[in-house]
């Protein structure tokens, strides 16, 4: 069974399913997405949801040049270090 099937075998059962069955599956899905997937550069951990924002944060800042090369960023640490 490919995922396509998968999502509607869960999207049929949910409609038949009862109020017991629907807190659990939310529950499952609460402690998904609250699971520490990563950790940021500082060692702080990242939930699913928190990951994906740092991607989205970072794809933006691509997307809108708010970047600084290697060699530049090189060139600015040396005048921290005279500062």
């Amino acid at each position: 069974m490919g995922l396509p099937e998968l999502k509607d075998k869960i999207r049929n059962q949910l409609d038949l399913a009862d109020e017991k069955v629907l807190r659990i599956v939310s529950s499952v899905f609460d402690n998904y997405l609250n699971e520490v997937v990563s950790y940021d550069a500082k060692g702080n951990s990242l939930t699913l949801s928190e990951y994906h924002n740092k991607v989205e944060e970072g794809l933006n800042d691509v997307k809108y040049n708010r970047i600084i090369s290697q060699e530049d960023l090189s060139k600015e640490m040396q005048d921290w270090d005279n500062e």
